[in-house]
């Protein structure tokens, strides 16, 4: 059965677990609940011992007066399947259904997402409870949908079922073992394998092909378990209910490209650094310092923000759910990390997140805990589960949003660039890092960073962009072609010559393809290519290296006037120039002899090569570089820095500008056309000067004369 939901309006709400409240009050939530105009909420995936507290016995009807409450106050619900957080009594009657780690290293009960859900006694009793669940509530008028498990992947399994259903997938691809000895170079080492029996545990792989296969088939065990769910589910509930699963984004064992054939909609957790860490321009921080966050938050900015609105939108090229996002602080474990947004945060995360595609934004969640590992990750409600600072600031973004919704809803973003991706490039990063980091250690996060230093440079040129998958460009070049008129190979290390050859097209057809650095090095099997580099894009780009290497301290780059434009950091492919025009150049005694960015005019389009990782002034200097040559019309500008722009087309073809000042500084912004203020339909004369408050957000529509 194909889903045939339809969203009728923006959802803004909470994660509810009225199961982990000290004492009863489900009438004191519904009331605040209905002050701040709360429209979703989601229930239940946390829980399956309390949904059958021991083997066969079931309690079922704990989650109906919640269901009837939020009904009865117009408040649709998503529904989550407990299998993330098994019981005590199924983890001790079944040890060998534990999550490893590592071989022979199960993971100690007390934790989560600590199961082999490959493993055919989980499925087992993991059917009978979804079934039992969804059997209940599928007719329930406050359910709109269902969310299956919950942040899959977040292991990597090692179990010894993992590793048999690994050994036979290879051999289903490989046939013959002489072909994988062939493919993966086993000779190297004495590596070679009579048979498939012979294969090494994962523990201690080396080989970077077995890394790249191991992975692929994390993923697919991941998504092959979320697909199981949504089948079963499917085949009970109305065709009017989604159903999708909470994605958190870089999890190891899952692929975020992969993972949206198994869901109706998909829905993501967006988390970020607050506080001084959402300023823009992003500062410049000495080691010293640390970011307004939790540690597990590697970045910073408002840039970090959108580039996560952008994943999701990828993982089915469509508009996306956040299931969760920063309410207050976000402290795991302990108080460590309390940065509650600073006022006026909260609101522009939630636009930021709708003016790139977001049909529901939800906190995660009502009420700070008061017990349990998750204690100091606040909600709306504080411990007081008073309303405070959290909740106004709730219910006055509740408030904006049921303003503007009818002309935002089921927007369009705008997009003038495509950026591909690929996540066997990240495996292959993560197992070999490119870049390291200031101590000279490997830097794991490597293809995430370099990631979010070019999608930066287009976002500080208020330029939008549609991440897209290697496995998801479309067979139509020049219809690619006049949608995006840049076209990025992000980092594109695990390469298809096919999605190689179509970015050659690309360019010929009158695109601006742009390469960035190790694009092409190895292919699809993680094996290094041994043409002279780019390889393929060789004739288009008009450059060639053989040599690259990594930085110690960033290296001046000036433009062709002898004008400094920012530095180069940690990496440098070595360009020559053939055909291509030198664009900048280093500036240091060997690396000076090197472009650092050329530029070649290929068939009615051109190839860019940028052959580093900019800092914050040359990442400007590019994303300014490649709107040049984008046809946008006027748009809104402001001299203060901290201003950015994002566009939208809403579904009756209106054009919206998102607004944002990302800092303490009042903004002035020109409006060079006639419009609407849809916070207050006020409207804006063509030309007008408008204040931005500090963290503040204005949404306008265009007016046609």
């Amino acid at each position: 059965m194909v889903s045939k939901f339809t969203l009728k309006k923006l959802l803004y709400g909470a994660a509810y677990y009225n199961e982990y409240h000290p004492y009863e009050r489900l009438e004191d939530d519904f009331e605040l609940m209905s002050q701040g105009q709360l429209s979703v909420l989601r229930v239940g995936e946390s829980v399956w011992g309390t949904w059958e507290p021991s083997e066969g016995i079931f309690n079922l009807e704990w989650l109906q007066p919640i269901l009837d409450k939020a009904h009865t106050g117009g408040i649709s619900v998503i529904i989550g399947t407990p299998t993330y957080a098994v019981p005590t009594w199924l983890f001790k009657k079944y040890p060998e259904i534990v999550a490893q780690n590592a071989t022979g290293r199960p993971i100690p009960f007390g934790h989560r997402q600590n199961v082999d859900y490959s493993h055919p006694i989980f499925l087992e009793y993991a059917e009978i409870i979804i079934r039992k669940i969804v059997e209940r509530y599928k007719d329930h008028p406050a359910v709109i949908g269902w969310q299956v498990d919950n942040e899959p992947g977040t292991e990597i399994l090692f179990n010894d079922g993992v590793f048999e259903s690994f050994k036979k997938s290879l051999e289903k691809e490989y046939g013959d073992i002489e072909n994988l000895n062939k493919v993966w170079g086993l000779t190297y080492w004495s590596h070679r394998l009579n048979n498939y029996d012979e294969l090494w545990r994962a523990d201690g792989n080396t080989n970077p092909s077995y890394n790249i296969a191991w992975r692929k088939h994390q993923a697919r065990l991941t998504t092959d378990f979320i697909q199981w769910q949504r089948a079963i589910i499917r085949g009970i509930v109305s065709d009017k209910q989604f159903i999708t699963t909470c994605v958190a984004l870089g999890r190891p064992g899952q692929d975020i490209l992969q993972i949206g054939e198994a869901l109706d909609i998909t829905a993501v957790n967006v988390y970020y650094a607050t506080q001084d860490g959402l300023s823009h321009p992003r500062a410049l921080k000495e080691h010293s310092e640390q970011l307004a966050s939790p540690l597990w938050i590697q970045t910073d900015g408002a840039s970090a923000v959108t580039l996560q609105a952008d994943m999701a939108r990828a993982i089915r090229q469509e508009n996306f759910l956040v299931t969760e996002t920063n309410a207050y602080s976000t402290g795991h474990g302990s108080a460590v990390g309390q940065f509650p947004p600073y006022p006026g945060q909260m609101t522009q995360i939630a636009l930021m997140l709708i003016s790139r595609g977001a049909q529901m934004v939800e906190y995660w969640h009502w009420h700070t805990l008061h017990y349990g590992n998750e204690n100091y990750w606040g909600g709306v409600l504080g411990h007081s589960l008073k309303p405070a600072r959290t909740f106004n600031t709730f219910k006055q973004t509740s408030s904006l949003i049921n303003a503007i919704s009818a002309e935002v809803f089921n927007l369009s973003p705008i997009s003038e660039v495509a950026m591909l991706i690929n996540t066997e490039s990240r495996w292959a990063f993560e197992h070999q890092p490119t870049l390291r980091h200031a101590d000279g250690s490997p830097d794991l996060l490597s293809y995430e960073k370099s990631l979010h230093s070019f999608h930066e440079a287009c976002f500080n040129s208020d330029l939008g962009v549609q991440i897209i998958g290697d496995k998801q460009l479309p067979s139509d070049v020049k219809e690619f072609v006049k949608k995006y008129p840049i076209f990025i190979l992000h980092t594109y290390y695990v390469s298809d010559d096919r999605v190689l050859r179509f970015a050659v097209e690309y360019a010929r057809a009158g695109g601006h393809l742009v390469v960035t650095p190790r694009t092409g090095y190895a292919d699809s099997r993680n094996v290094i290519r041994y043409e002279e580099m780019p390889g393929i894009l060789r004739e288009a780009a008009g450059v060639r290296y053989s040599e690259y290497s990594n930085v110690t301290k960033p290296v001046d780059v000036k433009n062709a006037d002898g004008v400094l434009i920012g530095r180069a950091t940690i990496w440098i492919d070595g360009l020559e120039v053939e055909t291509a025009t030198e664009v900048a150049k280093y500036v240091h005694p060997h690396f000076g002899s090197f472009s650092a960015i050329t530029n070649n005019k290929f068939g009615d389009g051109q190839v860019t090569y940028f052959g580093t990782f900019p800092d914050q002034q040359l990442g400007k200097f590019f994303g300014s570089y490649l709107a040049e040559g984008v046809k946008r019309g006027v748009t809104p500008t402001s001299t203060n820095k901290s201003v950015t722009v994002n566009k939208a087309i809403s579904e009756s073809g209106e054009k919206l500008y998102f607004i944002f000042n990302w800092g303490w500084d009042v903004a002035e912004v020109n409006v060079p056309f006639a419009s609407k203020n849809l916070g207050n339909d006020n409207l804006i004369v063509e030309g007008s000067t408008i204040r931005l408050e500090p963290w503040g957000v204005i949404v306008i529509a265009e007016r046609n004369k």
